[in-house]
């Protein structure tokens, strides 16, 4: 098992310079062009890591990995991959949330998810979390954007949280925060003091956007280290992490796949003590700047993330295969009802749960009139096969009768 420098500080103390000097020698080492200096530290170290063989065997586990969970989303139609999304993205934003300390409900996201979702331009106005859910379906809607200046660092975060950080936690410097910032405990205690000045988070900024960049490392590699070298440098007075975080996801998007990327905070939340304690180590003076253990943590929780995807995913492929059969089952008759009830049933096994699809997703989803759609759900209605939600406005789902078969 590959240990701790900081472990070995005080398990071994007579051993632990050699076997720095071994890391930092050795051919399977990478040195980086970042470097941290400790709190409470007086040495500054150049960071690097080491690419052992069980760390080596996880990164390549993550690749194989995305490319299932890319061949069941291949396999499946596009209204229950976008049903799916939004699941993912209400998780994915409370879990952000949650780890921040942030309290937000369930029923709140699902209010965001349907205003951009539907594009009720009408309730826009004073409504949380609207400019996270934005951005994050921002990641969706094209080509994948890339850090190319500290400038777009700060797009992002005005983009992403700025709406919700209080008065006395805004920026105040050019770009960032003019003011030194401490990373406290819960008791009070100091555990990390973020760069300063300003100057000095500018040009620290601009050495990590240069390593995602240019460094010849693997590309996952360099997300994880990212991430942890965003939150040394601590840019802003709030919002370090969900801005971290979404860097990350971002990146994720191109180097592996959506859900992946998707459910990186989900399953952060889910690991969040190894999540902190993978920052701790990475902060501590004894490890001397290695890194090895934080892209150990980051592939860690990112296995975690797909391995529940894929689990989801292939549950939800098998109550597919159920709703084909019941399809065939049913005499539903013409074509327009045929269509509704499947793309009810994909709402139904991929979507919000207690969430049905609205009238004008319908019309949108079969290219009908008003009128044939509403025949179609009267008569569907008439025979047991649908229930409304809600009327006003109109929301439909399938009924008890039917879903009680998918179980």
């Amino acid at each position: 098992m590959y240990e701790l420098l900081s472990k070995l500080y005080y398990k071994a103390p007579e051993r632990y310079l050699a076997e720095w000097e071994k890391r930092v020698n050795s051919y399977g080492t990478v040195h980086l062009p970042l470097s941290i200096k400790p709190y409470k530290s007086n040495d500054e170290f150049s960071c690097f890591y080491v690419n052992h063989q069980q760390l080596d065997v996880l990164h390549e586990q993550l690749m194989k990995q995305s490319k299932q969970i890319q061949a069941i989303v291949h396999r499946l139609p596009p209204i229950a991959i976008q049903q799916y999304i939004q699941t993912k993205l209400i998780d994915e934003l409370l879990s952000t949330n949650e780890i921040e300390g942030i309290h937000s409900t369930r029923q709140e996201m699902e209010t965001v998810i349907e205003i951009v979702v539907r594009k009720e331009s009408s309730k826009k106005r004073n409504i949380r979390h609207l400019s996270l859910m934005n951005a994050y379906f921002g990641l969706l809607s094209g080509t994948v954007p890339t850090l190319a200046t500290i400038e777009d660092v700060r797009t992002i975060y005005d983009r992403l949280v700025r709406e919700e950080i209080k008065a006395e936690d805004a920026l105040d410097g050019e770009l960032f925060r003019k003011q030194p910032v401490d990373v406290v405990t819960t008791t009070g205690k100091i555990i990390h003091r973020g760069v300063y000045p300003e100057k000095a988070i500018q040009t620290k900024l601009q050495q990590l956007i240069r390593f995602l960049r240019e460094h010849p490392s693997p590309m996952l590699y360099k997300i994880a280290i990212s991430h942890y070298y965003f939150g040394y440098i601590h840019p802003f007075y709030d919002g370090n992490g969900r801005t971290a975080r979404y860097i990350s996801s971002m990146y994720l998007i191109s180097e592996l796949d959506f859900l992946t990327a998707l459910t990186l905070s989900y399953a952060t939340n889910q690991r969040r003590q190894l999540y902190y304690d993978a920052f701790s180590e990475a902060n501590h003076p004894h490890n001397r700047g290695e890194l090895t253990f934080f892209c150990e943590t980051f592939f860690h929780i990112i296995d975690r993330a797909q391995n529940e995807v894929l689990a989801d995913l292939t549950e939800k492929e098998q109550k597919m295969a159920a709703l084909y059969a019941l399809m065939k089952k049913l005499n539903i008759g013409e074509e327009t009802k045929k269509n509704i009830m499947f793309f009810l049933g994909q709402s139904y096994i991929f979507g919000i749960p207690g969430k049905g699809l609205t009238k004008k997703e319908l019309l949108s989803l079969t290219g009908k009139t008003e009128y044939i759609v509403r025949k179609a759900l009267d008569e569907l209605h008439q025979a047991g096969w649908i229930s409304f939600r809600k009327r006003k406005p109109m929301e439909i789902t399938l009924s008890e009768t039917l879903t009680n078969q998918f179980h």
